[in-house]
Formats: structure tokens, sequence, C-alpha cells
């Protein structure tokens, strides 16, 4: 994983919505589903980017994964970047 890989998954407003989902709290992919309002096949996908950019874990309780945030300093360059938006505008 580098920069770049991070940078990519952080560019698609259904991999934020992910995040944001997790951000203070571990979720299951059941409950990331509906906060996203998108298809379990999508979000699974979305799922395997972040996962592969280092951005997410994964643990299985029973029958469910449990989805958390894999590095919480992520979340410091969402708001940089919401900022310098919010800068521009």
């Amino acid at each position: 994983m580098d920069e770049i890989d991070v940078f990519k998954a952080l560019g698609d407003p259904t991999r934020l919505k992910i995040l944001e989902c997790v951000k203070n709290k571990e979720k299951c992919v059941c409950e990331i589903v509906p906060f996203t309002k998108k298809s379990q096949p999508n979000v699974s996908q979305h799922l395997k980017i972040l996962k592969n950019a280092g951005l997410i874990a994964e643990r299985k309780e029973g029958t469910n994964i449990l989805i958390r945030a894999a590095h919480k300093n992520i979340f410091k360059i969402i708001d940089t970047a919401k900022r310098i938006m919010n800068d521009t505008n």
C-alpha cells in the first residue's frame, strides 16, 4: 500500500460514506449497506478497495463480518480535504 492507493480509495463518494459509517464504531456489513443506500454486492466491492488500501480492517463474529477503520488518522485527511473545499467555495 502506498499513498496513491489511499487517495484512489478516498476518491469515491460511496467509500467515503462507508468510512463515515465506521468512523466511531465497528459496524456489521448489514448496517453499512442501508447506510450507503447501495446494494450489498456494490458495498462489498467498495469494501474490498478500502481493505486493499489498508483503510479498513474486518473480523468475523459468527456469520457477521464487522468492519472498522484501520487508522483513525485517515479522518484527519478527510476533514482537511473538506476544509480546503469549503475555503475555496
